[in-house]
């Protein structure tokens, strides 16, 4: 295996003690940026239930539980050493039953309907195996009304690294929008794009319907 497909398949789901000491460091520096503009555009109130999926290291777990002193984050994730790690971070935030950290896979874990506000995730869209079900889970879990933040890079500086086709699926911004139309979500959909440098940045941002 090459080193730009084992990074990749790391990228997608840390493992080992690659995953626990480097990937978990990168996720929390390379990703810092991205994380703050998606905290920006989630806009976090107090009483928010929410979850992020592919919730890494749990960083940003903990910034959302700051803000929704009367809600819930759950964060879940496939791999079981950024669950451990995000674990410890929140340690006393699960005690006392504000922050879950579930291991596991939106596609499958058992959520009940309209159980989250809003649902955000940074830099995940690229492994979903199967986009139209994820997004179709994604509105099953929000309430009527509820939010969706999907943070990622753009594809062109994505495409200069050579990353493992096998593993990313890399994304135009309106192949998203499209996504969370099919998906059931209201055509009214914010795309916001942020400059880091000579880096790009997306937000997409969407609504379900209201009852």
């Amino acid at each position: 295996m090459g080193f730009s497909t084992f990074f990749s398949k790391q990228a997608r789901k840390p493992s080992g003690l690659f995953g626990r000491l480097i990937m978990s460091a990168i996720f929390d520096r390379g990703n810092a940026f991205l994380n703050g503009f998606m905290f920006e555009a989630l806009a976090v109130q107090k009483d928010d239930r929410i979850l992020e999926i592919g919730c890494g290291t749990g960083r940003m777990i903990g910034e959302m539980a700051k803000s929704a002193k009367r809600g819930y984050v759950e964060g879940i994730d496939f791999s079981d050493e950024m669950v451990a790690i995000a674990r410890r971070k929140n340690c006393r935030s699960i005690a006392n039953g504000q922050v879950q950290i579930t291991e596991g896979d939106i596609d499958t874990h058992d959520y009940e309907r309209g159980c989250f506000d809003k649902v955000c995730s940074v830099n995940t869209i690229y492994f979903w195996s199967r986009p139209e079900h994820t997004t179709g889970r994604i509105a099953n879990v929000l309430v009527p009304g509820g939010m969706v933040v999907l943070a990622f890079e753009d594809i062109e500086q994505l495409r200069s690294r050579k990353l493992s086709a096998e593993v990313f699926r890399l994304y135009e911004v309106e192949e998203v929008r499209t996504l969370l139309i099919e998906a059931g979500f209201s055509g009214d959909i914010d795309i916001f794009t942020r400059k880091r440098g000579k880096l790009l940045f997306h937000c997409v941002v969407a609504k379900t319907p209201c009852a």
